[in-house]
């Protein structure tokens, strides 16, 4: 028996690690593509130029001077953070064959994660990456340990996949991620780990860590996520353990039918698996704009207060002195250097070609990255200086910042839709969000019992969001509300909404449209104001409709009083002309007439 379970476990270690030594030299393979790349693309460079360090040197006769550097991938990279995302997005869900109740329930949901999960601080890495390197990846997962989603930013180094691809991760056939622990740390989590002996981390360089006296501190162990889509399992392995994985492979998830990394770019180069740099197109012209700069400032430092004396020879001591430019500096020659003995170096002005060609290098960059001076924050170059000058120019920069914008979108409406994914697939419990920020009134209403707003708190259950939905970011959500935007908007309310607000009388098309733009900015204390001014306006159109039949009544009223009153005096004065007109024998008369007449006795005559 014991033979027959020798012989089973024989072959199933012989192909585990063939499979593992398969992996470890796909992933070999994998990096040196990288590599090799990141050096003819420049990645590298850039990320050192980000860091101010350019590696520009003037020569001179006897030594090498370097060139101050002239920032300007700091300057891009933190003015396209700041135009870019400046604000968290505010996702929004429809509803395709759900309710519009989970509909409702996933909008809070997704927006608590994402700031919850701080997500925003994770895609400023992004865009730190995507500027200089050409892209950056996000993955979105679970942990089973600590029964939580993460959302993370991977740095461009620690993500590889198959050759041949060229749109990753869409048409990857495999992708693997690397994990950097300590090493001790991974022998207690993996058995299989006991016999690792672990490696430099890949933050210290070969030669800091062989004069290292202590290694065990910058010892790690490497490992490497595998997610391979023909199998749909995910597998584990470390550098330097060559015939085993470290745990045995799990399938994918079943709601995940996509790879969990996530590519963000911005310019995509064909035939090419990578995407390039931001910085690339217009490298050279910083390096050439630095190259005059440090020629100008060589020629203010370089002439300025010498001085020529008379001498029998020529010292050499005397010539490292004018070659060094030291101030005040007094330099011996042969022969007459004027009438006097003595003569001061002439300050020579500076070429008029040199203000032309930066001139004409900025003009060149601006061209290539379509971010103008204004947008850091520094002053622009125009040929009229006018302010309709300037608005052309923030006019033809945004249609370029907008595509950035919409990237953007993009790639946070593809995290959120892997955020809801995992909310779907791992939480099969009643669950408690609290909300943070404002809720439209829409959403709350769709909510209703399952919003408490006396604590905030939004309760569901996995029956709550059931369904399919589509996610989307509201459109300009992430950008900043600076106060150029808001004045902006404040002159177009002044100008089209406050005239007809003071006419005391807005369409429901016009009051929709304003709202509309209102929400949309952003504006919370215009948005109410305008809403309380309409309710003031209501009332008192009602209080006035009110009050004018009251007094509509009143009218009537006193009008029916007034015609009886009329009445009483006409008939009052027919009674007084006619005593007037008729007299006191008339009236005798009148009543002698009305009298009966005598009743008529036996014979015929009256008594």
């Amino acid at each position: 028996m014991a033979g027959d379970i020798y012989t089973e476990e024989k072959p199933r270690k012989r192909s585990e690690a063939r499979d593992v030594k398969l992996w470890h030299e796909r992933i070999s393979i994998a990096k040196k593509a990288q590599e090799q790349w990141a050096e003819d693309s420049g990645a590298k460079r850039f990320v050192k130029e980000y860091k101010g360090n350019y590696g520009i040197v003037f020569h001179t006769r006897k030594k090498q001077v370097p060139v101050p550097p002239i920032n300007e991938v700091f300057a891009y990279v933190q003015a396209d953070i700041a135009t870019t995302y400046n604000r968290d997005p505010y996702i929004s869900v429809n509803a395709e064959a759900g309710t519009v109740k989970g509909a409702a329930l996933w909008e809070v949901l997704l927006n608590y994660y994402w700031r919850h999960l701080q997500t925003k601080e994770e895609i400023e890495y992004e865009i730190i990456d995507k500027d200089l390197v050409g892209y950056s990846w996000h993955k979105v997962g679970y942990n089973p340990a600590t029964d939580k989603i993460f959302s993370k930013w991977l740095s461009w180094k620690d993500v590889v996949w198959n050759i041949g691809s060229k749109r990753p991760p869409l048409d990857c056939q495999w992708m693997a991620q690397r994990i950097v622990r300590p090493l001790d740390e991974v022998k207690a989590a993996y058995k299989a780990a006991a016999g690792l002996e672990g490696c430099p981390s890949p933050d210290v360089d070969e030669d800091s860590y062989k004069k290292a006296s202590y290694k065990d501190d910058i010892k790690v162990a490497i490992l490497w996520e595998i997610w391979d889509l023909k199998t749909k399992k995910v597998c584990l392995i470390a550098e330097g353990l060559e015939d085993r994985y470290l745990e045995p492979s799990k399938p994918w998830p079943e709601y995940l039918t996509e790879f969990p990394f996530l590519m963000y770019w911005d310019f995509a180069v064909p035939e090419s698996s990578r995407p390039m740099s931001a910085i690339s197109p217009w490298e050279s012209q910083i390096l050439e704009e630095m190259v005059l700069m440090a020629m100008a400032i060589n020629h203010a430092k370089r002439w300025n207060r010498q001085a020529f004396v008379n001498n029998i020879t020529f010292d050499e001591n005397a010539l490292d002195k004018f070659e060094r430019g030291d101030d005040g500096a007094i330099i011996q020659v042969s022969g007459k250097v004027g009438n006097d003995d003595l003569r001061f170096a002439d300050f020579g002005q500076l070429p008029t070609d040199f203000y032309l060609l930066m001139d004409r290098l900025q003009g060149i960059k601006r061209n290539i990255n379509g971010q103008p001076e204004f947008v850091r924050g520094g002053v622009t170059k125009t040929n009229t200086r006018t302010i309709g000058e300037l608005q052309l120019m923030q006019q033809g920069t945004r249609s370029r910042q907008d595509r950035k914008v919409d990237r953007l979108e993009t790639h946070c409406e593809n995290i959120a839709r892997h955020m809801m994914a995992h909310l779907k697939g791992n939480f099969d419990f009643e669950q408690v969000v609290k909300i943070t920020g404002e809720l439209p009134e829409k959403i709350i209403e769709a909510l209703g019992e399952n919003f408490d707003p006396a604590t905030g708190q939004v309760t569901f259950t996995p029956q709550d969001i059931a369904g399919e939905y589509d996610v989307e970011v509201k459109a300009g959500s992430t950008l900043p509300l600076d106060k150029q935007t808001k004045m902006q908007v404040l002159e177009i309310v002044l100008t089209s909404v406050a005239p007809a607000v003071a006419q005391g009388a807005v369409s429901p098309f016009l009051y929709s449209l304003i709202q509309l733009m209102l929400e949309g900015y952003d504006i919370k204390g215009l948005k109410e104001a305008f809403d309380a001014e309409m309710a003031q306006i209501q009332e008192a159109k009602a209080n006035a409709q009110g009050q004018q039949g009251i007094d509509d009544e009143k009218t009537l009223a006193e009008a029916e009083k007034r015609q009886a009153q009329a009445q009483q005096i006409a008939a009052e004065t027919e009674i007084t002309l006619q005593d007037a007109l008729i007299g006191p024998v008339g009236r005798a008369q009148m009543k002698k007439m009305e009298k009966p007449d005598p009743k008529p006795t036996a014979n015929g005559s009256a008594r």
